[in-house]
């Protein structure tokens, strides 16, 4: 059953992953949401040639192929001279979620990070934000992708942000990791 409560049953998802396996569950997933059509293929080269040819609303990515990852592709469309293809909002599924493989897969121009092991209800959400919540695409020599700032409200207000002094925390406020006051 749907619960996007949009018109997904005419999306058409591409699924990025070598592990046959895993490909399967996605798109029984997502085949469980009434998503018109999903096809997979099982590397970066695949991937090309299949998006050379059939356009797609959205790709599922997983992160640790090999030879050429998730954001090695993700790149790869990001820099597209196919302006369609560039804008077309990939998720990357990954076990890594540390910060710095956070900001990787942004700086990389993924649209949504899904995190394995991935449940309905996740995929389901991260298909949300990114069929239906889109961010401005921003094209640039240094980066392609959706608008990496979420919080939009922020950017409303007509003050300079860059001026704008940030109160540093209090000293009973500070974080304490190691125990000698050293983070």
């Amino acid at each position: 059953m749907n619960h996007i409560g949009r018109d997904i049953n005419k999306a058409k998802i591409l699924i990025v992953d070598d592990d046959l396996y895993i490909s399967k569950i996605m798109r029984a997933m997502l085949e469980a949401f009434e998503v018109a059509r999903v096809v997979m293929v099982a590397n970066f080269d695949e991937a090309i040639i299949t998006l050379k040819n059939h356009p797609f609303d959205c790709l599922f990515v997983d992160n640790m192929m090999c030879p050429k990852n998730g954001l090695t592709l993700a790149k790869y469309i990001r820099k597209s001279t196919d302006i369609k293809l560039q804008k077309t909002p990939i998720i990357l599924y990954t076990t890594r979620t540390g910060l710095q493989s956070v900001i990787q897969a942004r700086d990389a121009g993924v649209t949504e990070i899904l995190t394995k092991p991935v449940s309905p209800e996740q995929l389901l959400a991260k298909l949300n934000n990114a069929l239906f919540k889109e961010r401005p695409f921003i094209a640039t020599e240094e980066y392609s992708g959706p608008d990496r700032r979420r919080r939009l409200s922020d950017m409303e207000t007509s003050e300079d942000r860059r001026v704008i002094d940030i109160p540093l925390p209090k000293e009973e406020e500070k974080i304490i990791l190691n125990g000698e006051g050293n983070p």
